[in-house]
């Protein structure tokens, strides 16, 4: 593979699954997908290769983007369980982004009904704003 050409479907399929590739290689790839702002392709070399760095820097980049979908499969990669506390915190990161989708996930895994309320409050809020 030709240095900063991302892999096909296929062939990122055989990389990651088929072949016996060297974590070094993983990693290099995962960088390439990181570079071109892939983090989910990015995160499953890293959690292939087993790089620590590198599935924590997917973690980091995930909540200061309030994604939380790419946030828990980071973390799930870690092996780390997250608490209410740190749904909260996406939740709020999320919400302040205005991604109230992904702020609700987070919080329907909590059972802070302030913050949830204040969430469905910011949305009405919004949904009256944009119809008037």
């Amino acid at each position: 593979m030709s240095a900063g050409k991302l892999p096909d479907y296929r062939l990122k399929q055989k990389i990651l699954y088929i072949d016996k590739t060297s974590p070094a290689s993983l990693i290099s790839t995962g960088d390439m997908y990181l570079e071109a702002g892939a983090l989910s392709d990015a995160l499953d070399f890293y959690a292939k290769a087993e790089h620590l760095a590198g599935m924590q820097k997917i973690k980091d980049i995930a909540l200061a983007g309030g994604d939380v979908f790419l946030f828990q499969g980071a973390a799930r990669a870690l092996g780390i369980e997250l608490r209410d506390a740190d749904w909260e915190n996406i939740a709020q990161t999320a919400m302040e982004l205005g991604k109230y989708a992904f702020a609700k996930q987070a919080l329907e895994k909590t059972s802070n009904t302030g913050l949830m309320n204040a969430l469905m409050n910011k949305m009405k809020a919004e949904e009256s704003k944009q119809s008037a």
